[in-house]
């Protein structure tokens, strides 16, 4: 295969006022014809510099100081990308070479349809009639598997949703068959079984004769790479430490670099966890119950006009009915819009119930009003998701951690200070952390600042929602595994919402799985991973790329999540479910959990058909 990019001696720099930083050191690769090579690293190692600089799309304050990008087109013409002007660069991209960007939303026109925006780029290049390129557009929808291509044509971007919305972004990619497309983290902002759909799509395209495009493929999820690309390089902090074939990189990493992030990730902690942990697989029937919902349902009003009048109801959280064992922690897995932090942010009254029992410690607090609650919530404290968004930027560390101590009376101000330095060292921070502001500090950091604002109360239970999900994966297994420690330190009960399977299975003793609103299938740990019943879980758990092993039997679920304002009737999975019975389809079995083996709950619509 003959090489279709040249990357060499790649120097990009950046410009403020208070100097200039290199953001690319050196960088030096190529890209075969036909092949996906695959860009990783953490957040700052130069990933989407490196796209943005062989696009010509880099901000006004970076510049490409040393080096040469050289492109094949379509005419076998050698060109370099750093010479061309700004018209050329416009002739080239999308037509010799395309991207697609992580957020579609903010890429797509919102006062154009979808139809159009694919129309304008196969114009502009093909120099074809509208007639012909109009039959283009619905050819390339179909490619994209786009249903009722017609119909989502004439429909703008908000009416579509993040999946389909990326799947858009492919097909304009593709319109012009370009030789390159670069694709900058496509599905990182999407559910994992969105993102198991469209990777199925990619590796047919990859296959297709039709298309038969090179890929620049850009992650930092290793287990993508692991199933999409035929060779990998790694970076870290602007430079290419390790690059090779994806099985032998992965397999045999020589750089300390990539086999510190292969290490990181959950999958490899898991065997080491269940060999110094034998409880894990013992099921504790008789340890206390320190909370209990029963019935439990979230309801928000749809509201229009002037006067706010109610049309409708977004149905949240429904029936939910779970125990959550004194020091074991709960994992609540699902989709976006499956209910979890808001059935989380319910028990903790951030937000009121609609109507069931929230029972902590033998008390309803569902009836409780703001003075009761305000002795609880010294028991009930939560992690969220953005550290940066719940810190208050005003004020420094130490007033952050002392303020819920002198508003609960815990301790005095001059006895609170050796406890929090104490708090701050358990968090693994340096005790000069306290005199400084949160924008001082990296994301990993802030983190380990919301947990200690946790702890300052010293609760019995802490909700932790998503408290890892915006983190690098080396960060992320730091913070995973000071949960850990500080479980086992405070004696703490969790319940532990994330949508990341791996990190579910590492952390959990026990896991909940959610679907719009409700609880399809509970169970231990170690059975629902080993031995899933509902056909959800099956999908959920085949979606996740995995870097260790390769999963053999994929279950793919077409189609995006429901409204909840409009669920379907009787078992909510219907419409997606692959494997569906008669009486399901007519939406005539009702939701319901039934134990089919000591601690594992499923809902019976499983049980029913299967």
């Amino acid at each position: 295969m003959n090489d279709i990019l040249k990357v060499s001696n790649l120097n990009t720099e950046f410009k403020s006022d208070y100097g200039s930083k290199q953001a690319l050191k050196n960088i030096t690769f190529n890209i075969k014809d036909g092949e996906v090579l695959a860009l990783v690293g953490e957040s700052g190692s130069g990933k989407t510099v490196t796209s943005l600089s062989i696009m010509g799309l880099l901000p006004n304050n970076a510049s490409v100081q040393e080096g040469e990008i050289k492109l094949i087109d379509k005419n076998n013409n050698e060109i370099n990308v750093l010479n061309l002007s700004d018209k050329q660069h416009n002739d080239i991209r999308g037509n010799d070479i395309s991207m697609v960007f992580q957020e579609p939303m903010t890429c797509l026109n919102p006062t154009m349809t979808v139809g159009e925006q694919i129309l304008e780029v196969i114009v502009r290049h093909k120099k074809i009639s509208k007639s012909k390129a109009r039959m283009e557009v619905i050819d390339l929808l179909n490619l994209v598997e786009i249903p009722d291509p017609i119909q989502r044509a004439n429909e703008y971007p908000h009416q579509l949703s993040g999946g389909m919305r990326q799947r858009i972004m492919i097909a304009i990619s593709l319109a012009c068959n370009p030789k390159l497309i670069i694709a900058d983290e496509p599905t990182s902002a999407l559910d994992v079984t969105i993102q198991a759909q469209l990777l199925e799509l990619l590796k047919k395209l990859k296959n297709s004769i039709v298309t038969k495009t090179s890929i620049l493929f850009i992650t930092h999820d290793l287990g993508i790479v692991k199933e999409l690309a035929d060779r990998v390089i790694v970076m870290y902090q602007g430079e290419i430490v390790e690059e090779g074939n994806v099985i032998e990189v992965f397999e045999r990493p020589k750089h300390t670099y990539t086999n510190n992030l292969i290490q990181s990730l959950p999958e490899f902690k898991i065997e080491e966890r269940k060999k110094n942990n034998s409880k894990n697989n013992i099921k504790h029937n008789d340890d206390p119950i320190i909370l209990s919902i029963k019935n439990l349902y979230k309801e928000f009003p749809v509201e229009k006009g002037m006067f706010k009048k109610s049309i409708d109801t977004v149905k949240a959280v429904q029936n939910i009915s779970l125990n959550v064992k004194q020091n074991k922690v709960l994992g609540l897995v699902g989709e976006s819009g499956s209910g979890k932090s808001t059935l989380g942010k319910t028990i903790m009254k951030l937000i009121e119930p609609s109507s069931g029992q929230i029972n902590f410690k033998d008390h309803d607090i569902s009836k409780f009003n703001k003075r009761e609650m305000r002795n609880i919530r010294q028991k009930i404290q939560m992690i969220f998701q953005d550290p940066f968004a719940s810190l208050n930027p005003r004020k420094n560390i130490f007033d952050t951690l002392i303020e819920p101590i002198l508003v609960h009376s815990l301790m005095k101000k001059n006895v609170a200070k050796d406890y929090i330095e104490q708090i701050i060292n358990d968090v693994g921070l340096p005790i000069d952390s306290l005199n400084r502001f949160p924008h001082e500090f990296s994301g990993g950091q802030r983190q380990r600042i919301g947990i200690a604002r946790a702890l300052v109360l010293k609760p019995e239970f802490i909700i932790a929602d998503e408290p890892v999900s915006a983190l690098d994966v080396s960060i992320q297994a730091q913070v995973l595994n000071l949960l850990e420690k500080i479980k086992k330190t405070y004696n703490l009960t969790m319940i532990f919402i994330s949508h990341d399977l791996s990190v579910i299975e590492y952390f959990c003793d026990e896991v909940a799985v959610m679907y719009l609103g409700h609880v399809v299938e509970k169970a231990p740990v170690n059975d629902l991973f080993n031995n899933p019943k509902h056909s959800y879980t099956k999908a959920l758990l085949s979606a996740v790329p995995k870097v260790k092993t390769k999963n053999l039997n994929k279950v793919l679920i077409k189609g995006d999540i429901p409204s909840p304002i409009n669920p379907p009737s009787g078992c909510v999975f219907r419409t997606r479910c692959p494997n569906p019975g008669k009486d399901c389809k007519g939406g005539n079995i009702e939701m319901g959990l039934v134990e089919i083996e000591p601690g594992h709950w499923v809902d019976q619509c499983c049980v029913h058909f299967n």
